[in-house]
């Protein structure tokens, strides 16, 4: 169950087509219509706060007949937690889109949980930015990879986002990069987020870049406003495709560079897990996993902790599979302990 229960004054859904008949919020056995507004617009004001005293909160919606006859169409349940909505806290509004449905759920001041962040998953990033101080709520990660390595769609898993990171600025165009934008997530303003692209000029970001930005928020002087891990993404190279281990200009930044992070954790994501899964399967493997895990020691990280002397790295391979989620969980926990390690009680 929630720590305490939670408040909403208001519940807004807005729609992309015109299907919607009925949208209902249903919690702790309790169901209400939303009131439509228009064609795609549904909202309900709660003069007297809607209080939810169980974990999740659900939302029936009702989309009418492709044709006049056949079956009705049974609803659609959209379920969220209710911790996933407190992690929005102190902003007091949560956003999510689900289904085609941008949904936004108003939280009064008193929605506030005095123990914001206990007894949840410690295994989540909003836990850990739940805990910091008020002088570091917002917990920023440089996310630096070539394109067509996954980075975007890690991005999105990671950080439980259904659509393309929401750029608090203008969005990039095509060829073009700038490390200094900060990307928040549409739902949840305590991820800050930096693409880095790839070291080669192509991708619009030197080593240089990337050294200057990160000498940039080591002398900020608020903690919010310093960088706190680097996720270095790597597409998974198999044997046979003629894929490359890593870029010459990332290979300059880990023998030469990485001097610059001194505190900083940086984590080497290993990207497209699954080909390498496959690859080992087609290859009759007893473990494919256990395979997989192995030919990774011995063909990426040990390479790389060969010319990235001295440097302190750490690893995970990832998989944007459903069957494989709890990769993305490892990188999420990896990243809490090593932020923790270097930043201590700040965190």
């Amino acid at each position: 169950m929630s720590i305490q229960p939670l408040r909403i004054s208001y519940i807004e859904l807005r729609g992309t087509e015109e299907s919607i008949e009925s949208i209902e919020v249903v919690y702790d056995g309790h169901r209400g219509s939303i009131p439509r507004r228009s064609k795609c617009h549904f909202d309900a004001d709660f003069d007297q706060l809607l209080m939810v005293r169980g974990v999740t909160i659900s939302f029936s919606v009702v989309r009418r007949r492709r044709w006049f006859i056949g079956p009705k169409r049974a609803p659609e349940v959209i379920e969220i937690d209710v911790d996933d909505i407190l992690s929005n806290l102190p902003t007091q509004k949560f956003h999510t889109v689900r289904n085609k449905l941008a949904i936004t759920i108003g939280l009064p001041p008193s929605s506030v949980p005095l123990n914001a962040g206990s007894g949840r998953n410690a295994n989540a990033l909003r836990p850990t930015t739940e805990e910091l101080p008020n002088e570091c709520f917002r917990f920023r990660i440089l996310v630096v990879g070539q394109s067509g390595v996954g980075k975007s769609t890690l991005i999105n898993k990671a950080f439980g986002i259904e659509k393309a990171v929401e750029y608090s600025a203008e969005k990039f165009e095509p060829g073009k990069a700038d490390i200094e934008k900060e990307l928040i997530a549409g739902h949840n303003d305590r991820f800050v987020l930096h693409d880095g692209r790839g070291f080669e000029p192509a991708e619009g970001v030197t080593c240089d870049d990337v050294k200057s930005f990160i000498e940039k928020r080591k002398k900020q002087e608020h903690v919010k406003d310093q960088l706190h891990a680097v996720w270095l993404c790597v597409r998974t190279p198999i044997k046979g495709h003629g894929d490359r281990l890593l870029e010459e200009g990332t290979e300059t930044f880990l023998k030469e560079d990485t001097s610059v992070l001194q505190n900083i954790p940086i984590i080497v994501v290993f990207t497209k897990y699954d080909r390498l899964l496959t690859d080992m399967a087609m290859q009759r493997k007893a473990d494919p996993e256990a395979a997989a895990d192995q030919y990774l020691q011995e063909n990426c990280i040990q390479l790389i902790q060969e010319f990235a002397k001295g440097a302190k790295l750490s690893y995970v391979a990832v998989s944007f599979n459903l069957e494989h989620e709890q990769r993305r969980d490892q990188l999420i926990k990896l990243t809490h302990e090593k932020v923790t390690e270097s930043f201590g009680s700040l965190f």
